[in-house]
């Protein structure tokens, strides 16, 4: 299980590497936003959706 730290600096990594400014994102806004899966690849968070009224 990977920690928080180096989750975070897995994904600003790969973020640097694919030409995405994350210098202006904080740790969390990161967290939220992006995830690495099980084979190290950078994905973006799921978001739940809002029910339709």
């Amino acid at each position: 299980m990977l920690t928080n730290e180096k989750k975070i600096r897995l994904i600003r990594d790969r973020l640097t590497r694919i030409g995405i400014g994350e210098r202006s994102m904080s740790d969390d806004m990161i967290l939220a936003s992006y995830s690495i899966n099980s084979v190290g690849q950078l994905c973006s968070v799921q978001k739940p959706r809002q029910p339709q009224t």
